[in-house]
């Protein structure tokens, strides 16, 4: 109850939370009772919703994404996706080999910047693809969007991983648990054929 968004994109799920009263942005710190958000992403619901409606602000990239206005932010708390982590903890946001699947976008900002002022920063996905492949990877196949050295928290349907101020051997067994069950096994033999101290 009671969250606030202050986003780089918002999608028609918004609505609904903001109508159930669970995104009511009074306490977030900076622009209270408004959504804040520098892209609409959705259908003709999120653009008619948001036309005219004073609880929505669309604002440049400059004001959402700068540490000086994330630090304002009471208890930030930043989610962004990934297309794939390695066992390290390395985050992949934009392609998968040769496919280019997105941008950089603000994933590095918000991902400093709740870190950096004693908020929580997590990395949520599914931890499979759609034919069934772990998305927790040996190696990525794509350009590191995000280091591991920024890296808070990782989550999927399995679990929680905590990265922060953990050690190589640490990170690798805590990714291997929240990483699909059918791949768990593979997962640790390739980490082990990689790292002897496994």
């Amino acid at each position: 109850r009671d969250l606030g968004i202050h986003s780089g994109m918002i999608g028609d799920s918004v609505i609904d939370h903001i109508e159930r009263g669970v995104i009511t942005n009074s306490h977030k710190g900076i622009d209270s009772g408004v959504t804040i958000t520098g892209v609409l992403f959705g259908t003709q619901r999120l653009y008619r919703y948001a036309h005219e409606n004073p609880a929505i602000r669309l604002c440049p990239t400059h004001y959402t994404h700068h540490l000086s206005t994330l630090a304002r932010v009471k208890n930030l708390v930043s989610i962004n996706s990934a297309l794939e982590v390695d066992l390290t903890g390395q985050v992949n946001a934009e392609a998968i080999g040769t496919q280019h699947i997105g941008g950089v976008g603000g994933q590095v900002d918000f991902v400093r910047a709740a870190v950096q002022t004693g908020g929580v920063s997590i990395i949520a996905f599914g931890s499979t693809g759609r034919k069934g492949e772990s998305k927790i990877v040996p190696h990525l196949s794509g350009p590191v969007t995000t280091a591991r050295s920024d890296v808070d928290l990782i989550a999927t349907e399995h679990g929680v991983a905590q990265l922060k101020g953990r050690s190589l051997r640490e990170r690798v067994r805590a990714l291997i648990k929240i990483a699909a069950p059918e791949h768990r096994d593979t997962l640790l033999q390739q980490a082990k054929a990689q790292w002897s101290d496994l």
